[in-house]
């Protein structure tokens, strides 16, 4: 039997080594440009002593190797290629992964005698108190106790999502969010288990983020492995204490669900705010929220991208230098650089900063284009790669951070709906400086905004009635067209001499009213006719001479609307 390379010992100088593994999670990795095509297989494989390394398998050598890999299979693997991990969130090994290629033999393992799973559990209490790594997967395990409805608003269904709150043995809670597929399934379970046993879960690989130092924790992409009441020894195990300790069975009955909070997408676009122009938002007035449809037209590249944002609290960070004796006794002064967070109430006073999306669109709609702020959490619906990762990424390459990245490119031409907050701000200055509140891709819903937005022009430009001037009241009405008129043609200056008021006129378009009013009224004689005491024309019944603002605030109107 040929020497067996354990995955602590393996080294890129050598090339002929073999390694006996199991495969405890295996998924694929779809095209960059083609998402209906599969590029390669994606594996964490672990060895008898219990460590795990990354593999991938391209799609050129499926034929040699796919009838091999399966999920929860144990393999030889022979001649693999070393790579570096270049991956800044680390799911195996944190410096190599390996790679199957045409030197690459592969066959059956019937004696592996490792773990079955390889979990590496954290408990709650270390994850709550912030003593974890953002860029380490961890596995972890819990009862569910509340859970939240599945949230399909994106319409990529790998960001549908649902939220779980798990406790475990010692009570401690955490919230974990389930992505695509583990959402799914877990929905799946909770809608047909009866069973009156507790809800155990196990997730393995999962990811961290702490937000205003609060942790929550969820999947990541395909790469996490969900458990569900599985039988296998840790949730037995885990079930056995929860019994020993609470003195009694649990009840999956007992598990309610999390009310929401936020308004769902389609209510949220569709219901609860009115639709807007761009050209409405250059001048703001009062205080509300509006929704528009636009195009992005490109990305301004006068403004950075990103910002500096405190780890703690994710407000801005500013740098600041300070200096310090240097500790090799030669009494020089070393400067450092450290950031202070602009937020007051941020209580940590070391902080590290991180970057985050702050990407300045233009957008565009048929009325005109405005610069909207794009911040970190919406733009997470738009790339596939964090402000961090591209923030690195030019900064090794030595690209300028001024510019844009070119992975930020795909956002161009794409057609939002955006919800816009207009606040106190933007009125008492007169700003039209916005962020973005909310944004969708959904195809549905910005068919149905256009359709309405097309419809209310329709209504607003079809046609216009004027009626005659009450003499008494001195008052002009210009009202909307409530029904048809099948009469003669009539314009301004048919009157009606036998009442006081005359009878109400349809215009069908504005260009009409335009022209019927023109022959009734020389606008150059406007200022003399407001004022003569014997006008040269004879006036519409609208007109009153003596009421010249009134007179000249109509045209306007009527005129501006044609």
């Amino acid at each position: 039997m040929e020497h067996i390379t354990p995955i602590k010992e393996i080294d890129s100088i050598k090339d002929d080594f073999t390694i006996k593994v199991r495969i405890i999670h295996l998924w694929t990795q779809k095209s960059k440009f083609n998402a209906k095509e599969t590029y390669s297989i994606e594996m964490i494989l672990m060895d008898e002593e219990g460590r795990k390394i990354h593999a991938s398998c391209v799609k050129k050598w499926f034929p040699k190797f796919k009838r091999y890999l399966k999920e929860d299979s144990s393999i030889y693997v022979k001649k693999p290629n070393v790579a570096p991990n270049t991956l800044n969130f680390k799911f195996a090994d944190p410096e190599r992964k390996l790679n199957f290629y045409h030197d690459t033999t592969v066959k059956e393992c019937e004696n592996f005698s490792g773990s079955a799973h390889g979990f590496d559990f954290v408990d709650f209490n270390t994850i709550v108190s912030n003593n974890i790594m953002e860029s380490k997967s961890f596995d972890i395990i819990g009862h569910i106790f509340e859970y939240g409805r599945m949230d399909t608003s994106e319409e990529d269904k790998s960001k549908h999502k649902m939220l779980l709150h798990l406790q475990d043995i010692e009570d401690t809670k955490l919230k974990v969010t389930l992505w695509g597929h583990n959402a799914y399934y877990m929905t799946e379970f909770l809608a047909n288990n009866n069973s009156l046993a507790p809800v155990v879960v196990i997730v393995q690989f999962a990811r961290v983020k702490f937000i205003n130092g609060r942790p929550f924790s969820s999947t990541y992409f395909d790469v996490s492995r969900l458990f569900i009441n599985n039988d296998i020894d840790e949730i037995t195990s885990y079930k056995n204490k929860l019994v020993s300790e609470n003195g009694q069975q649990l009840s999956s009955s007992g598990i309610k669900m999390i009310a929401s909070k936020q308004n769902t997408e389609h209510d949220d676009f569709l219901k609860n705010h009115m639709f807007s122009n761009i050209d409405d938002l250059f001048e703001p007035l009062e205080e509300k929220t509006v929704i528009i449809v636009g195009t992005v037209k490109g990305i301004r590249q006068n403004i950075r991208w990103y910002y500096l944002a405190c780890s703690n609290c994710y407000k801005s960070a500013k740098e600041k230098e300070s200096s310090t004796d240097k500790v090799d006794g030669s009494h020089e002064v070393a400067e450092i650089v450290t950031y202070e967070c602009s937020n007051p109430n941020c209580k940590n006073i070391k902080i590290s900063v991180i970057p985050r999306f702050k990407i300045p669109l233009r957008v565009q709609d048929n009325t005109g284009t405005l610069t909207l702020t794009l911040f970190d959490q919406e733009a997470k619906k738009l790339f596939k790669y964090t402000a961090k990762e591209l923030y690195d990424k030019n900064k090794k390459l030595g690209i300028s951070l001024d510019l844009y990245p070119m992975e930020l490119k795909v956002v161009v031409d794409k057609k939002l709906a955006i919800k816009i907050d207009i606040t106190s701000y933007n009125v008492d200055n007169k700003s039209n400086i916005y962020g973005i509140a909310r944004l969708t891709e959904n195809a549905n819903i910005i068919d149905e905004l256009e359709k309405k937005n097309l419809n209310s022009q329709h209504d607003n430009s079809d046609s216009f009635i004027i009626g005659s001037s009450d003499i008494a009241s001195q008052e002009t009405k210009v009202v909307k067209d409530s029904f048809s008129h099948t009469g003669e043609n009539l314009t301004p200056c048919a009157r009606d001499n036998s009442t006081a008021t005359s009878p109400t006129k349809l215009f069908s378009t504005p260009t009409e009213l335009k022209r019927n009013l023109a022959t009734c009224i020389d606008l150059d004689e406007m200022e003399n006719l407001s004022t003569s005491k014997t006008p040269r024309l004879s006036p519409p019944d609208f007109w009153y001479p003596r009421k010249k603002s009134k007179c000249t605030l109509l045209l306007q109107t009527i005129l501006l609307r044609a």
